[in-house]
């Protein structure tokens, strides 16, 4: 059976994106996500949120949890989830309406795929 873990990487990424797109400072992030700051700090450092923190982070970020995690072979993987970001980056536009940013969340998720099958 393939262990899941947290893509940390993508995860601190997506935290990141969603921080400078409401301009935030890491303090006010962690405040508005219900976190300690040094539990930020540590994820940036590599170390792996609780169960707890990680469902407060995405639900801050307003992305599923499916989305940071890694299945078998990938846990070793050293690059973010391109598609975490850029969900993301479109989710922390206030110019997008939630609709538009979801098409195009859908319209990502399917070019991703459709290049991952040609590979």
């Amino acid at each position: 059976m393939a262990e899941n873990q947290v893509d940390l990487e993508a995860l601190v990424a997506a935290l990141d994106a969603q921080r400078k797109a409401k301009g935030l400072s890491w303090r006010q992030v962690a405040k508005e996500g219900a976190v300690s700051p040094s539990t930020l700090t540590r994820m940036q450092q590599g170390k792996l949120p609780d169960v707890n923190t990680f469902g407060a982070l995405v639900q801050w970020l307003r992305i599923p949890a499916e989305r940071f995690m890694l299945k078998g072979q990938q846990v070793h993987r050293k690059s973010p989830n391109p598609v975490a970001v850029a969900s993301t980056l479109l989710r922390g536009k206030r110019e997008i309406s939630p609709q538009a940013a979801k098409a195009l969340e859908e319209l990502v998720q399917a070019a991703f795929k459709l290049a991952k099958e040609l590979k």
